[in-house]
């Protein structure tokens, strides 16, 4: 091993001190590629969007989450190397560059504008792209960690962007970062519980890297666990859920949420805001470019104001799978356009029939993204307990939960809301339901 790659696994005297993982190494070229544009960048993006607007505490930005995935990118790389796994330094330092560029191509608050999916707006992956092989990271890429940026990217983007097939290591690589073991999710679900004073016994990451193998199957590198890490890949899939339930589905977070979406459409769609423009802003430029840019009684300069003062919209209705008229609002997920003429014949129709007053943004739907809940890591059983069973087997047979158990499990989570701007609106929204659902049917 080189001494720039064992650098890496803690050779390089630098530390950054980090409230989630205590000290981590930093060595020059590391260093370098945290100075660029993208890297700072992301300091101004905040992980959890607005929700420092209800948790005080979660102000952790996007940088602070590149240096925890690169951590347990690393320790699980070293993990690799210390079972007799063999990967090649270029490899390694391609998995490290992606962890710390992994959300170089998000936008600012990025669960409001990327669910918009308006005409004229970057795709992730162009974003990515440009961060990757058109800034200076690029050139950092190149000269201090000697790497092309399109390998780099190639480990960034999803499955369904990349114009080539991953190789098997970079598969092994993907697995790490998003994939099976997923170091993004395994850093956010501690970090984000941190800030937000998560009452329960917080995720312990380390147990589930050291009990962490590497298993041939089907000329491919399977991501595993050993016996022992059965207790942390069960806790791994509770967290996420509790998680999901209280923290990431929180109305009080999904309000401001949904009300930023509004605001950047309006803006966008009236030709106040270039939406390219948005693209390479952090977030309090994000906001105050849409603020200062639209017409002083427009939706936008409304709702913008609205959050600067903290006054959020009511929770109305809040519904999953479960019922009857959930179905007639998750079609309006993908289009915007779609979802807001609903909005607003929702509210022409209760104040032209005297069922409440309300103006043409003062009812939002709210469909965040489908979330995951299940786990791609492998289990090794060392006695098999059903006749055929293999060692190597999945989260189903380790936790005897079916597909159709964890789509159940999933129910609960993915929580359609509508939001009012006034509590008498939503009164009138909750007496008036079924007639709403049967308008959005028709729009």
């Amino acid at each position: 091993m080189s001494s720039t790659v064992g650098d890496f696994f803690g050779g390089s005297a630098r530390r950054v001190r980090d409230p989630v993982w205590g000290y981590i190494p930093v060595d020059r070229p590391m260093r370098a590629l945290l100075e660029t544009r993208a890297l700072e960048r992301m300091k101004g993006l905040h992980q959890l969007g607005f929700a420092h607007l209800v948790f005080e505490n979660a102000r952790h930005s996007r940088y602070d989450h590149a240096l925890g995935v690169c951590h347990l990118t690393r320790l699980t790389l070293q993990r690799i190397l210390d079972s007799g796994a063999y990967l090649e330094e270029r490899d390694i330092r391609c998995a490290l560059a992606a962890a710390l560029l992994l959300h170089a191509g998000s936008y600012p608050y990025a669960e409001a504008l990327e669910g918009l999916g308006l005409p004229g707006l970057p795709p992730r992956r162009e974003l990515s792209r440009r961060w990757i092989e058109d800034s200076d990271a690029a050139r950092v890429l190149e000269k201090e960690w000697e790497l092309e940026p399109h390998n780099v990217l190639r480990l960034v983007l999803p499955e369904e962007d990349r114009p080539v097939a991953l190789t098997p290591t970079e598969h092994l690589l993907r697995d790490i970062l998003t994939g099976s073991l997923d170091a993004d999710s395994l850093d956010s679900l501690q970090r984000d519980a941190g800030a937000v004073g998560f009452p329960f016994v917080p995720l312990k990451a380390e147990a589930l890297l050291e009990n962490l193998r590497v298993v041939g199957q089907e000329n491919r590198a399977v991501l595993s666990v050993d016996e022992e890490g059965a207790g942390a890949l069960q806790a791994l899939v509770f967290f996420r859920y509790l998680m999901e339930y209280n923290v990431y589905g929180h109305h009080a977070l999904r309000s401001p949420t949904v009300m930023f979406m509004r605001a950047a459409q309006d803006a966008i769609q009236s030709e106040a805001v270039a939406p390219g423009k948005l693209a390479g802003l952090d977030d309090a430029r994000a906001f105050s470019l849409i603020r200062e840019s639209a017409k002083e009684q427009s939706p936008a300069t409304a709702l913008t104001r609205l959050l600067s003062e903290r006054r959020l919209y009511r929770r109305a209705l809040e519904l999953d799978g479960r019922h009857p008229g959930y179905g007639s609002l998750l079609r309006l997920r993908e289009d915007a356009n779609w979802r807001r003429r609903v909005e607003e014949a929702w509210a022409r129709y209760l104040t032209r029939y005297r069922k409440g007053e309300a103006g043409p943004f003062d009812i939002l739907i709210d469909i965040p993204p489908d979330g995951r809940l299940s786990v791609g890591l492998r289990f090794i059983r060392r006695l098999p307990v059903l006749p055929g069973e293999r060692s190597l087997t999945t989260w189903q047979s380790l936790s005897g939960l079916s597909e159709e158990d964890m789509r159940r499990c999933k129910i609960p989570l993915h929580r359609i809301r509508v939001f009012t701007a006034t509590e008498e609106l939503a009164r009138s929204v909750r007496r008036h339901a079924e007639e709403l659902f049967t308008i959005a049917e028709e729009v």
